[in-house]
């Protein structure tokens, strides 16, 4: 049994995301929720930095796909260089672990920003400066986590989607349970975690470059993939949006080029898998990421659509362990960083 605090994290994601699934409640959303609907919001702004950020992704999808005005950035760019996006009138949601790190420090203290209409916190610390500024905490229950995110990073992509739905003033009862099932199959893949740290490293190798591709809800495993291989294994890859992947970066096709697909939701499933044929027709060493079966897969559990995100990151976080035992590190391990960012 292996007792790196990294690996022990990823292993005990499912345990974590049914903790949080449980305890997950969306009364205290419902006044905010009264609010969308009377317009009594001038807009919804999703920030957070780094992993927190991405995990929001999936819940800017849902909100935007409803027909309100919600925009999505990172809090770096918002306090320094679009500070007038926030007004008296906005609903401020952050995503963030820890709840104090540095950019996060700086928009609530509201000296580079507007104070908002409201604050809602999705947040691992209840204890934070974020959690005691906000209006509404949306617990992450996550548990302590030392390393690399791995618990954190899922649960929010979980509760996030979640209180998007709340905001809507939708019944949540459906998707938990769908979620509850995504978490019950990440629990059988990663059963069998190191039979899948073997099977991806044969396919994967140790490329020279690898390009991560993604649409939709799976541009956050896109961009969270290409996160924790450079932070968990220090390994550089580059996430791109598959759509823009062909206005240009296709000129990087060559055969020492490694791309991973995300087959994604269904209304891009055929987009990216012709993408995938013509990689592979250009002798890249592409692979997609899904359910279903191809000669040229990493596969993973079939989940509902609420849950791909979620499960789309779990073999991202074993290629990490696969690229750390190449290069001879111990994953998820910091020489540079730490687990908060304190410093901007």
């Amino acid at each position: 049994m292996t007792k790196i605090p990294y690996i022990l994290d990823i292993l005990d994601q499912p345990n974590s995301l049914k903790t949080a699934l449980e305890q997950f409640e969306s009364v205290s959303l419902a006044p905010l929720a009264a609010a969308i609907r009377n317009n009594e919001f001038d807009r919804i702004l999703i920030t957070g930095m780094g992993g927190s950020l991405y995990a929001s992704y999936p819940a800017w999808l849902l909100l935007a796909n409803a027909g309100l005005p919600v925009l999505w950035i990172d809090t770096a760019e918002l306090i320094h260089h679009t500070p007038a996006l926030v007004t008296s009138k906005t609903l401020l949601w952050i995503f963030s672990q820890s709840g104090k790190s540095a950019e996060i420090i700086s928009a609530i203290d509201f000296g580079r920003i507007q104070k908002p209409a409201a604050v809602i916190a999705t947040v691992n610390d209840l204890e934070s400066p974020l959690a005691k500024a906000s209006q509404v905490q949306i617990p992450i229950n996550a548990g302590a986590e030392h390393t690399v995110s791995t618990r954190t990073y899922v649960n929010s992509l979980a509760v996030g989607q979640l209180a998007a739905m709340a905001l809507l003033g939708k019944d949540i009862e459906v998707e938990r349970a769908e979620l509850m099932h995504t978490a019950s199959a990440i629990e059988a893949y990663l059963s069998s975690w190191e039979s899948h740290v073997q099977l991806i490293g044969k396919s994967l190798g140790f490329p020279k470059r690898l390009a991560i591709l993604g649409r939709g809800p799976s541009l956050a495993s896109a961009y969270t993939g290409a996160l924790i291989l450079g932070e968990a294994s220090k390994f550089m890859a580059t996430p791109y949006q598959a759509g823009e992947f062909r206005h240009g970066p296709l000129e990087l096709a060559t055969p020492d080029l490694s791309v991973l697909l995300f087959v994604g939701p269904q209304e891009t499933r055929d987009l990216n898998l012709h993408l995938l044929n013509d990689l592979r027709g250009y002798q890249v060493n592409a692979f997609c990421v899904g359910s279903e079966k191809n000669d040229w897969q990493i596969e993973i559990p079939n989940v509902p659509s609420i849950g791909l995100p979620l499960m789309e990151i779990i073999p991202i976080q074993l290629l990490t362990i696969h690229f750390a035992e190449q290069i001879g590190v111990e994953p998820g391990h910091f020489f540079r960083t730490g687990k908060i960012t304190l410093a901007e």
